[in-house]
């Protein structure tokens, strides 16, 4: 008597069980359809253009990125590459890729926010680099101009 207890116990936790996953939840169809939306108005954002240093005390650079088919490139003095785009949530960061040397060590990644990029320029003593090391700042901006 208590084995066929069990069973009918298992088996009506199991059809509770199947029941309760295959459920519709509204909910989160909500909440995917603005994760696709977002990416939409990213991609339709037009990062070509030139980028100046807003502070020109610490240095004087210049990256200007173009579309090249479909792909975007950039080049910032003598070096030249691709440009990735990386959406993280609200966030969208542009890779320079191989800007200071080979690809991903050499890759800068900046956050692109209201026509600007903030690039983090050097590491602290646990991540070391330096992505300009004539620009003698931490963080640098850069703006569209073009």
């Amino acid at each position: 008597m208590i084995k066929k207890t069990s069973v009918i116990a298992m088996l009506f936790a199991t059809f509770v069980c199947i029941n309760l996953t295959s459920c519709n939840n509204s909910n989160s169809e909500k909440k995917e359809t603005p994760k696709v939306e977002d990416t939409k108005k990213n991609t339709e954002v037009d990062y070509t253009g030139t980028y100046h240093i807003v502070d020109k005390t610490s240095c004087d650079i210049s990256i200007v990125i173009k579309k090249s088919g479909n792909d975007l490139t950039y080049k910032s003095g003598n070096v030249e590459g691709k440009v990735e785009i990386i959406v993280e949530d609200k966030d969208t960061y542009l890779n320079f890729m191989a800007i200071n040397g080979k690809s991903p060590e050499g890759d800068c990644e900046a956050k692109y926010e209201n026509k600007s990029l903030m690039i983090q320029n050097e590491g602290n003593s646990m991540n070391q680099y330096n992505h300009f090391k004539q620009c003698d700042a931490k963080y640098l901006e850069l703006k569209k101009i073009k």
